[in-house]
């Protein structure tokens, strides 16, 4: 939690020293279509889902020169998946913790993330009205909280965690369109080709405690973003 602290002081720290319109800053939601399974058994075979959820972010960019930028920022997600699996309610911290013998199954699992982006983006078109560019880029993700519904509701609710996710590695593409001198709406699709997750510790699996619930995202953002 310091790591959070100190990184969402730093961002805001950048954004006031920014002092040309090679500093910007953007507020984005962020629609997101979450790919994942309607299951995660070991005995049978799953289909493929996908569900949607909508994020927020805030990003300060900086470009380093016509071409090239950089930017960084925080975003926070629910990301709900729609898929069956056994909870152990033995695992459930108190008072909801259980050793009864019923067979608990989730209905859907959220999983509650403050991420860390940092990106770095090309321009390949650049005028002065419009700019297309393109993003590879790198995301902590820090889980808070994960929230449960499942066939017996005494289990439900959201359950702290409070500790690294894991991270995602994304690709995009984007637009900036300039509205006035100081102020550009700005949209982008970005796809995470790689987003790793820590196993559920409080999802059942053939050998015990501990099942990861794979998963990844197509991700649009749109906003407005201000120059420094």
């Amino acid at each position: 939690m310091r790591k959070i602290i100190f990184l969402t002081l730093l961002i805001f720290s950048v954004t006031s020293y920014g002092q040309s319109h090679k500093w910007q800053l953007s507020i984005q939601l962020q629609p997101e279509l979450t790919f994942h399974k309607d299951s995660y058994p070991w005995w049978k075979e799953s289909n493929d889902k996908s569900t949607l959820n909508i994020g927020v972010a805030s990003i300060v960019q900086y470009d380093i020169n016509k071409s090239l930028f950089v930017s960084s920022g925080v975003g926070f997600i629910s990301r709900t998946l729609h898929t069956a699996n056994f909870l152990n309610q033995a695992a459930l911290p108190p008072p909801k913790q259980s050793f009864t013998n019923e067979l608990v199954t989730t209905k859907s699992v959220s999983y509650r993330v403050i991420s860390f982006p940092v990106i770095i983006g090309y321009n390949f078109i650049s005028t002065t009205k419009f700019k297309s560019f393109i993003t590879t880029g790198f995301s902590g993700n820090y889980l808070l909280n994960t929230a449960y519904k499942s066939n017996f509701s005494r289990y439900d609710g959201a359950y702290k965690k409070s500790y690294w996710q894991g991270y995602s590695l994304t690709v995009g593409l984007g637009t900036d369109f300039k509205l006035t001198k100081k102020l550009q709406a700005t949209s982008s699709l970005s796809y995470a080709y790689k987003h790793l997750v820590k196993e559920d510790e409080y999802i059942l699996n053939q050998n015990g405690n501990g099942l990861t619930l794979g998963h990844n995202y197509l991700s649009l953002s749109v906003g407005i973003k201000l120059s420094l």
